[in-house]
């Protein structure tokens, strides 16, 4: 026996083709517009801190590069006009083949560059050195700083879908209420 201040269940049943009667299985959670709109807006803005995150961490490659660049600046101090005839393409390829600290003698003897330049060059392999340290460091803050850059933004866009939607539905009823 209910009571006054209860209201009755209401249950909804299916017959089946077999002829019993069934309750049905609840409907599958369906995206609104506004969620699949931020889905996809969010797996796009993913798709570009991803990109952005590829292209300005730096890498071995690139760490090896400025480690021969600054390399190739030392020994312009000591002959303005070494690797005049040369891209920087050519050299980087010249010293990786051989491996850069056979490259480096090498150029030393090549441009006569003796023991008063080893300042100079143990100072371009301790800046090599200290940045292919830093690396694993710099990747997970880079990580860590995209992951926070993308939580943000999306949500308080999902959070202002949210208040869109409640006051859409409360709208609404405020008017079948009428």
């Amino acid at each position: 026996m209910t009571s006054k201040n209860e209201t009755p269940i209401e249950v909804i049943l299916e017959k089946s083709s077999s002829g019993t009667w069934t309750v049905p299985a609840p409907p599958q959670r369906q995206f609104k517009p506004w969620q699949r709109l931020w889905l996809t807006s969010g797996l796009i803005y993913l798709l570009i801190l991803a990109g952005s995150f590829y292209m300005i961490m730096p890498n071995q490659e690139s760490i090896e590069r400025q480690r021969v660049m600054s390399a190739m600046e030392e020994v312009k101090r000591y002959d303005g006009l070494a690797f005049a005839d040369e891209t920087p393409r050519k050299i980087y390829e010249v010293s990786r083949s051989l491996g850069y600290d056979k490259w480096i003698g090498y150029v030393r003897s090549e441009y006569h560059i003796g023991p008063e330049g080893n300042a100079g060059f143990n100072w371009v392999d301790k800046v090599y050195r200290d940045a292919l340290s830093d690396l694993p460091a710099k990747r997970k803050l880079g990580v860590m700083i995209s992951i926070v850059a993308w939580l943000i933004p999306m949500s308080a866009l999902y959070a202002m879908g949210l208040v869109v939607d409640w006051i859409k539905r409360r709208a609404r009823t405020i008017i079948k209420e009428r």
